[in-house]
């Protein structure tokens, strides 16, 4: 008989595997069952308020993978718990107007890279728009408290929608890694030194420096396997293997790899090969 994995024996396997791209494809599915936190009725409203949400759009879009995405406008009592946070939300015209059609163009990004759409739909049950502050500066965000949730604006510009799909990606991979971290701990417990993140330019908590690198290699990933087959998506890939590249440079693995678990630094010498 085929012996069923385990979520931890899943993750042990992925850790292993120097083949997998970092999305390891299939584990989504058995974190987000094994978690226990999702069923059918989830919503972000319904999580933080117990509560339906003001409106859902259901996005769905057809092709290698079919991406099915709900849309959700925040019950007020939700709003009303988020915006504490300084977080400021598309109103429904704007969602309907704008946004929606902004993440029609994005997906394809992902689904053109098909383990990576699945993996994404396993993990992002609602998304919620954001207004930008100013147009070209980008905002998204996760909780691994409100887990299967993905707040991002919808990018305008230059490399629009490779930008709102990096977002997409970006925030499942934390919604992902946190999963992970349930079942088998990154960091050592108790370490109060901080580290430097290239990526937020301050110093920062361990556990927060390995969801930047592990969420960027995925980033580096997904830009490998996309298919190149506009200028635009070849200049996007470029510009930011680069970038992604010179921010790893620039971590030092040795003040930190002591203050991770023994998973941990197997996590980390995969994301640095």
């Amino acid at each position: 008989a085929c012996e069923v994995l385990t979520a931890r024996e899943h993750i042990e396997l992925c850790l292993r595997d120097l083949a997998a791209p970092l999305w390891w494809p299939g584990l989504a599915e058995q974190l987000v069952y094994e978690s226990g936190m999702y069923s059918k009725e989830y919503s972000t409203s319904q999580w933080l308020a117990l509560a339906s949400p003001a409106k859902v759009w259901r996005v769905t879009l057809q092709g290698p993978i079919d991406i099915h995405l709900d849309v959700e406008l925040l019950h007020p009592v939700a709003a009303q718990k988020l915006s504490s946070k300084g977080a400021a939300f598309a109103d429904a015209t704007m969602i309907r107007t704008r946004s929606l059609d902004g993440l029609r163009r994005a997906l394809p990004l992902l689904q053109q890279v098909p383990s990576l759409a699945a993996t994404f739909e396993d993990l992002a049950k609602s998304i919620h728009i954001l207004k930008a502050s100013e147009p070209g500066f980008d905002v998204s965000y996760s909780d691994p408290s409100i887990p299967f949730s993905v707040f991002l604006n919808i990018s305008e510009g230059r490399f629009a929608d490779l930008r709102t799909a990096e977002a997409l990606v970006h925030e499942a991979m934390h919604l992902q890694l946190s999963l992970i971290e349930r079942i088998v701990p990154i960091a050592k417990v108790n370490q109060e030194g901080l580290h430097y993140s290239p990526w937020k330019r301050s110093q920062r908590p361990v556990a927060g420096l390995m969801h930047a690198l592990y969420v960027f290699r995925v980033i580096d990933q997904w830009l490998d396997h996309l298919p190149k087959v506009s200028k635009e998506t070849r200049d996007y890939a470029e510009r930011r293997h680069k970038e992604i590249r010179e921010e790893i440079e620039q971590l030092a693995p040795a003040s930190f790899i002591t203050h991770l678990t023994a998973e941990g630094q197997q996590l980390l010498s995969r994301l640095l090969t």
